[in-house]
């Protein structure tokens, strides 16, 4: 469907919607004013109804106060005028007066006399024993009442005719203070003649309806047919209750006028409508669709003639239209300038290309390691669970728990490798932390000769004393375990493995060698790590993809890539540079660089995924053995304590003691050269605000009961377990104190 069609149909469909609201409004509009002249006519036929029938009550009730008023009248009540009824209510005086029924009571309510019209050739008779009855409650309060002019007026319903009543009492008219003497009621019957004679008072049919509609307002209407309908006027009696409704007949003559008004309204709306929508139409041919047709034919020229030799599009106006030609003319410019540009853009291209390649090797990486690993660590958490039961079946002394534990180790080093696995995936940046890189090689160390390597001894050579990197300790301790791994693999699980931790500065002197990896990191001072084995080393051909994914030198079954390319993705998210080269002498060697940390930089103390027990507090570890200082602070700074290591009570006392540094534990060893911990602890329990002390030794007993109880919040035996030690430093800051 063409644009200048579609525009037609919308201008046609907008035009339409406001000329159907219009018609709609119209025909609401005045069909709603003449429903409401309609109705308000309703409520004066009503109310002028209720008064004229009103007024003929009032003119009844004024007929009984006159007689009620009379000597004559009183003297019958008293017995002394036994004319008065027939003098004064005979045939022609009822028909004239147009009452049905005339009653005289005594002043004690009893009927003296009764009167009533058959309407059958003057014809008169008693009024029956019901209807007297009917009227009784009428009399009673008007006998009772002290007003000498009151007179009670109501409308009942007898026989499905309506009554008017009025009872006036009977007074002297010279002695009016005496009270009533009686009472007088006359009724005049609505029947079909005065019905008649009322219709014509209102010059409209009338009827009447004795059974009121319950809930209904006192005037309402309702439809007959199209031509009339009826007006309802509810009528009340002296109390206030509905007893019956007139009915009057009316024409609809204003509702047919109105809908007729209300569809020529319709006619003139959709009239107008479809002019305006022939306007617009013709308006917005002529002022846009034309030039947008222009403009369409002269895109189709460039397109087939190309963007570098068409001529610019032609715009004409001082509208929105003519700056989008004007922006075509410059997009063609450009795209003429981005032309020149392309050339110069291939090589780097090709070169991005290469780049893309990489990328989607990581990515397809990244994907299979997070399936790897989600179903391994599966396994894992199975294993685990099992281990813990056998560990938790077997007595402490069982020959078997040291290879537990081992598997335990084991087990935790898996799960971290998986969470790394997943880490190089999604290329997610390590969790830095400052540590001691001695003490997590020795427990590497120990991890791995639980059978990692096989039979290879592993031979650690530290030429470093500041070992002090920022790093991720489960990252960096996968790259030492990929490594030490590949060297037992390339031995066939026999042999050493010489590790060496040194320092290296770079830029390097002139004349000295750079180690593999370390030619394009910045200047500064790095640690590195050398791996190196006695096999026979990497075929030249292969040193430069030895960190590609997928890549291996291993046997079917033995291998998967993997380990040297996400060691690499580690040690570079570090900042650093690994490397390989072959020996002279024979075997491979891998270097690890990763920059010195950085003291003055406040680094992330985080360690676990949760920020460990430790939560980044600081704890004082003096034990003068070195593997136990390494080990252990390696495990407590994994837990998130920052430790401070000193190799005997005197260098933890200066440690201690200095104003800049503080301590939120300290866990000591007993036996040690220069100053034992019992020695360490009195003097720091001589300082003012002390610092809660641990006691770890397997000489507890050397110690006396008195010192145990004043000197330290805790003791424990070596061997200890780290779940244990984890748990007696948590309560020892939580509540002072450990029982253990």
């Amino acid at each position: 469907m063409k644009l200048q069609h579609k525009a037609w149909a919308l201008v046609l469909v907008i035009v339409g919607l406001c000329a159907g609201g219009a018609m709609l409004g119209a025909r609401h509009i005045v069909q709603a004013s003449f429903d409401q002249i309609e109705a308000e006519r309703a409520e004066r036929e009503g109310e002028r109804a209720r008064r004229v029938l009103d007024q003929q009550l009032g003119a009844l009730a004024a007929t009984a106060r006159d007689y009620a008023f009379w000597a004559d009248a009183v003297a019958f009540v008293q017995g002394q005028a036994p004319g008065f009824m027939a003098e004064n209510f005979g045939a022609e005086n009822l028909g004239y007066l147009r009452i049905s029924q005339v009653l005289v009571y005594d002043p004690r309510g009893r009927v003296l006399a009764s009167v009533a019209s058959t309407g059958q050739d003057g014809a008169l008779q008693r009024v029956p024993l019901d209807a007297q009855l009917g009227l009784e409650p009428f009399v009673s309060p008007v006998l009772a009442s002290a007003d000498a002019k009151g007179v009670l007026q109501t409308l009942r319903v007898v026989d499905g005719e309506l009554e008017l009543v009025a009872v006036a009492a009977v007074h002297h008219p010279d002695h009016p203070e005496r009270g009533g003497q009686g009472a007088i009621a006359m009724v005049r019957r609505l029947d079909a003649a005065e019905l008649e004679r009322f219709a014509s008072v209102l010059m409209t049919p009338v009827r009447l309806l004795a059974q009121p509609h319950a809930d209904a307002p006192d005037i309402h209407l309702q439809i007959q047919d199209e031509q009339t309908e009826n007006l309802h006027a509810t009528l009340r009696d002296h109390q206030g209750r509905a007893v019956a409704e007139l009915v009057l007949q009316l024409d609809r003559r204003l509702h047919q006028q109105g809908l007729k008004l209300a569809w020529a309204g319709m006619g003139l709306a959709a009239l107008a409508g479809l002019l305006a929508a022939t306007l617009l139409v013709w308006l917005l041919d002529r002022l846009v669709l034309r030039r947008l047709q222009s403009l369409h034919s002269d895109l189709n020229r460039i397109t087939a003639q190309g963007p570098l030799a068409a001529e610019p599009v032609r715009s004409s106006g001082q509208d929105e239209l003519q700056q989008l030609g004007d922006g075509i003319n410059r997009l063609l410019e450009r795209v003429r300038q981005d032309a020149r540009l392309q050339q110069q853009a291939h090589q780097e291209h090709d070169a991005l290309q290469v780049q893309l390649m990489q990328s989607q090797k990581t990515e397809a990486l990244g994907r299979l390691t997070g399936g790897i690993a989600h179903d391994f660590n599966n396994s894992l958490a199975a294993i685990s669970g099992w281990v813990h039961l056998a560990t938790e079946d077997l007595e402490p002394d069982h020959p078997s728990g040291e290879a537990l534990q081992q598997a335990s180790k084991a087990l935790r080093y898996a799960d971290g490798l998986m969470r790394q696995l997943l880490a190089f995936g999604r290329q997610t940046p390590p969790k830095l932390r400052r540590l001691h890189w001695t003490s997590l090689i020795e427990e590497t160390r120990q991890m791995v000769a639980s059978g990692l390597t096989r039979n290879c001894e592993v031979v650690v050579d530290y030429r470093v004393d500041d070992d002090e990197v920022d790093a991720d300790p489960t990252q960096l301790q996968q790259v030492m375990v990929n490594l030490l791994i590949n060297a037992s693999d390339a031995m066939q699980g026999q042999g050493q493995v010489h590790v060496v931790l040194s320092a290296l500065d770079l830029p390097a002197p002139a004349g000295q060698p750079l180690p593999p990896g370390a030619a394009d990191l910045p200047p500064g001072r790095y640690l590195s790590l050398s791996i190196c084995d006695q096999g026979p080393g990497v075929p030249a051909e292969h040193l430069g993809r030895v960190f590609d994914p997928f890549f291996t030198t291993k046997g079917k079954g033995r291998g998967t890539g993997l380990g040297l390319s996400v060691a690499h993705g580690i040690v570079l998210r570090h900042h650093g540079g690994i490397g390989v080269a072959n020996r002279p002498e024979g075997g491979a060697c891998f270097w690890v660089h990763l920059p010195g940390s950085r003291r003055e930089v406040a680094v992330d103390p985080i360690t676990a995924p949760d920020g460990g027990p430790g939560r980044g507090r600081r704890v004082l570890f003096v034990d003068d053995d070195q593997l136990v200082r390494h080990a252990w602070s390696a495990l407590l700074e994994r837990q998130g304590w920052q430790v401070t290591r000193a190799r005997d009570g005197e260098e933890g006392w200066t440690l201690y003691d200095r104003p800049d540094q503080h301590f939120d534990l300290v866990l000591t060893d007993q036996s040690m050269p220069r100053l034992d911990g019992v020695g360490l602890a009195r003097r720091i329990r001589a300082t003012p605000v002390p610092t809660p002390i641990i006691l770890i030794s397997g000489h507890v007993n050397e110690v006396g009961a008195g010192d145990l109880q004043t000197l330290f919040n805790a003791v424990l035996h070596k061997p200890v377990d780290m779940s244990d030690l984890g748990r007696v430093m948590e309560e020892v800051l939580t509540s002072g104190t450990s029982r253990y």
